[in-house]
């Protein structure tokens, strides 16, 4: 099992995207402007310590977020909202609505949890 400390941006987005339900690496590719080869390899990654499956030929599906592991207290969640909002306001900048729109998403179910 990976800790959270452990995890890269990209690993936290397809995270992200994988809370929302099963996808692809292209579709993973597409929200989060990750390049799709990146993807694969994280998918890989996150699949050898038991947090994806890989259901079907390019459908995974998140079986157990190491960002919700015991031991994962306040401070993560406080880091994890500032991230999400330091890259909303990013996202504001660059007006990108779509990814404004998965970190205000992702920053609401971090206080959404408590």
């Amino acid at each position: 099992m990976l800790e959270p400390r452990q995890l890269n941006e990209a690993d936290r987005e397809i995270l992200d995207e994988l809370h929302e339900g099963r996808a692809s690496p292209s579709y993973l590719s597409e929200q989060t402007g990750v390049e799709q080869t990146y993807i694969n390899q994280r998918l890989r990654r996150l699949d050898e310590h038991g947090h994806v499956d890989n259901l079907a030929r390019g459908l995974w599906e998140l079986v157990d977020d190491p960002r919700d592991a015991d031991g994962a207290g306040d401070e993560d969640d406080v880091e994890e909202l500032k991230r999400h909002v330091r890259a909303a306001g990013e996202a504001i900048e660059e007006q990108d609505v779509d990814a404004l729109r998965r970190h205000v998403r992702a920053a609401y179910e971090v206080i959404s949890d408590e």
